[in-house]
């Protein structure tokens, strides 16, 4: 099995970026620069198959609306894209490239991520008004719970939101892996 290599850098102007796609998991796009996610292995996909399923099942009752690997437009130049991301049922995304940031994004670690290099990433999210910002590590079987009141993050036994109230409590988000 061979590993998809990018060069050191590629490079390209917005425009194109937002038309291409690119083989195997899609590209993040910082300051003209294409930069490349770490493809999740199976305990990564199975956990966000889950907590996809999880949360799509309380669509209705919560009022939100839940989307996979989409493109988060944090400035100009400067596109992220996260595991997975939920918006307010009203909220006005568009239909192509979200018109306003998710009050939830998700972010599940592969096992050559680095929470350092997440950082960064999370505390974007969390500049452009993401409200809440779960950081979800399925190889250890914790979690670091982000928020405006809270950006520094901290560990938690449930991963939660407010306003609408959500509380996964993590041997949920974890039981696919028993």
């Amino acid at each position: 099995m061979s590993a998809r290599v990018l060069p050191a850098k590629v490079s390209m102007n917005v425009e194109k970026y937002l038309h291409a796609s690119f083989e195997g998991a899609d590209c993040e796009y910082l300051e003209g620069e294409i930069v490349e996610r770490n493809m999740g292995e199976y305990v990564h996909a199975r956990i966000q198959a889950w907590l996809v399923h999880l949360l799509m099942m309380a669509e209705p009752r919560l009022g939100i609306r839940v989307l996979s690997e989409l493109r988060i437009q944090i400035g100009p130049r400067r596109y992220r894209v996260a595991d997975l991301a939920v918006w307010r049922a009203t909220d006005d995304i568009g239909d192509r490239i979200p018109a306003q940031p998710p009050f939830l994004a998700i972010e599940i670690l592969s096992p050559e991520d680095r929470i350092v290099r997440m950082h960064p990433k999370i505390q974007e999210y969390l500049s452009i008004g993401v409200e809440w910002v779960w950081l979800v590590d399925p190889y250890e079987r914790r979690a670091i719970c982000f928020s405006k009141e809270n950006p520094g993050g901290s560990l938690s036994d449930v991963l939660r939101t407010r306003n609408p109230d959500i509380e996964l409590p993590l041997e949920t988000v974890f039981q696919p892996l028993s």
